[in-house]
């Protein structure tokens, strides 16, 4: 990777490649970090991650976290990775509170884990039920990143509604698209936008890109908001119904 103005750098699926886990992994992202214009955001994607050896799991991600700015996984992975987790998540105050009969109190402590071990936010995808941003509560982490999430709020949690596709389903590539919309949003160019940019509208701009993607009348393109288009409808209030 030469040094550029480049906004995010995604990574994807280290559960599948047995060399590129753990330390070499990074060290992989911290080489990137180097070589990227400061302040671009470093973001993995998991997929693969094995069930049956949940130890083996968490040794190939635990020693990259603190290098990872965005981490996306599902309810399925977070439930391997927290197999043998002793913690327990924090009480949430009123203002904060999550519907915890969709994110349960076993994946609020591994998600509190990721972010013990360097994590800076977390995506949480919960298929039809949307998708839950969390907010690392390590005030010198989010200070070390740039604007948007350098603002965010320590300890946030969010829950994002998963928007109705009114023309045929088709969710193949749902969790990637939220993923790179996610960071996209919550990169240099979300900080750039007049709507301010907390981690309620980056999870809503990503809800509206995996609900473009999996409506057949816009997944190939035709009829497609743009980006722009996508953050004026968040603004407005113009947005598609919440499967509930």
């Amino acid at each position: 990777v030469q040094e550029s103005r480049t906004r995010a750098f995604l990574f994807g699926y280290p559960h599948l490649m047995p060399r590129m886990q753990g330390e070499s992994m990074r060290s992989m992202l911290r080489s990137a970090r180097k070589r990227l214009h400061p302040g671009a955001l470093i973001g993995v994607d998991l997929n693969g991650v094995d069930g049956s050896d949940s130890a083996a799991a968490r040794d190939a991600l635990a020693p990259a976290l603190s290098e990872i700015d965005v981490l996306h996984l599902n309810e399925d992975e977070v439930k391997v990775l927290s197999c043998s987790s002793s913690d327990k998540p924090a009480k949430l105050d009123e203002k904060d509170a999550i519907d915890t009969d969709t994110v349960d109190a076993e994946m609020l402590a591994q998600v509190e884990t990721l972010h013990k071990q360097g994590c800076a936010v977390v995506l949480l995808s919960l298929g039809s039920k949307g998708a839950l941003v969390s907010v690392t509560p390590d005030k010198s982490r989010l200070h070390d990143m740039s604007p948007p999430i350098s603002n965010w709020n320590p300890g946030e949690q969010v829950r994002i509604g998963a928007f109705k596709v009114e023309g045929d389903l088709n969710a193949n590539g749902a969790g990637d698209a939220l993923f790179s919309g996610f960071c996209f949003a919550a990169s240099s160019w979300g900080s750039q936008c007049e709507t301010e940019l907390t981690p309620k509208v980056a999870g809503t701009f990503a809800s509206l890109v995996a609900w473009q993607r999996c409506d057949s009348r816009t997944r190939d393109g035709e009829g497609m908001r743009s980006a722009s288009r996508l953050m004026e409808m968040i603004k407005e209030g113009d947005l598609p119904d919440v499967l509930q």
